[in-house]
């Protein structure tokens, strides 16, 4: 794995700091893709990091130091795209943390803070790294194990600093897989793997929110499934529009039992009704779905160190 003091710019030397108790390389994180110094690349990467320090703090391995950190968006399918509206930007917004040994993706939230999820690949297990675009380009990442993903929005320049690490990075790490080839998902407090659909991890304990009680709150209470994901500020438009549509078919019920005369033309109404409630509720699923399999964890302790997590496992 390379050292944290791999060379990446021809024209800079190695220099390791130290930002808010993470290791980071200057020499690599406040220049462009080409190398040269850039007080704007240093403002912006430094106001990204500061939010995600203490989560950083955390999960970086031994000899591990951060390159670059940028603002992106989740992979999202056409029907998430689609139906996401005004809020894509706060359904898939995450920041790429680049290190010597691994690329860290962590949702945030709107104000740019850890979502408290954490998923990771090894530079080892990556086949390739390449951008898309013009103005807003698309980074797509090839797996070894043959799976790729494609993350969106990045600004342009910093997909050409992503590219430019990955050239040097992807070749000093070709033999340095890992037995999985490709990314994975991360217990927050104890950053052992965790299993795709098991939400709870097998080593420290921690639960996490499921699918089958989002999916229970998402028809049973308007706007229930983003308000159990945490995502209030989402979930107030699909709230109302749901108890409008709880409200009318409350009313055409009573209506049908005052005058039973009226109920063929009432049952028209109500199967209206029925459906788009029922398209209302399923976005809200597909949605919510997304957040679930990030895994977020019911109740975690900030404040619990790594070492008493490990502790736990018995390691």
């Amino acid at each position: 794995m390379p050292a944290p003091d791999f060379r990446i710019h021809e024209n800079q030397l190695a220099r390791t700091e130290t930002l808010d108790g993470v290791s980071i390389r200057s020499d690599v994180l406040y220049t462009s893709d080409t190398g040269e110094q850039k007080e704007s690349v240093q403002k912006r990467a430094s106001k990204t990091l500061r939010k995600l320090c203490p989560i950083l703090q955390r999960i970086l391995l031994p000899g591990e130091a951060i390159l670059f950190a940028m603002p992106a968006r989740s992979p999202l399918s056409v029907a998430e795209q689609l139906t996401a509206a005004w809020w894509t930007a706060l359904l898939a917004a995450c920041v790429l943390v680049v290190t010597n040994k691994r690329i860290l993706f962590l949702p945030i939230k709107r104000d740019g803070s850890w979502r408290e999820s954490v998923r990771a690949v090894h530079w080892g297990d990556l086949g390739e790294v390449k951008a898309k675009g013009l103005l807003v380009r698309n980074v797509t990442f090839k797996f070894k194990k043959g799976s790729k993903s494609t993350y969106t929005n990045f600004r342009r320049a910093d997909a050409k600093k992503l590219i430019a690490i990955a050239s040097a990075l992807l070749p000093a790490s070709s033999g340095e897989q890992t037995s999985i080839h490709g990314p994975v998902q991360l217990c927050p407090d104890c950053c052992g793997v965790l299993t795709e659909r098991q939400y709870s991890c097998t080593g420290c304990g921690l639960s996490f929110k499921n699918e089958k009680t989002m999916v229970l709150r998402s028809i049973f209470l308007p706007g229930g499934g983003y308000f159990y994901t945490g995502h209030p500020l989402i979930a107030i438009l699909p709230a109302i529009v749901e108890t409008i549509f709880i409200v009318q078919i409350l009313l055409i019920l009573f209506a049908g039992f005052a005058s039973p005369k009226a109920v063929p033309g009432l049952f028209a109404g109500l199967l209206g009704l029925g459906i788009f409630w029922a398209l209302e509720t399923g976005i809200t699923i597909l949605h919510c779905r997304r957040y679930v399999r990030d895994f977020i964890p019911e109740k975690r302790d900030p404040t619990r160190s790594p070492q008493s997590a490990i502790a736990k496992i018995g390691v």
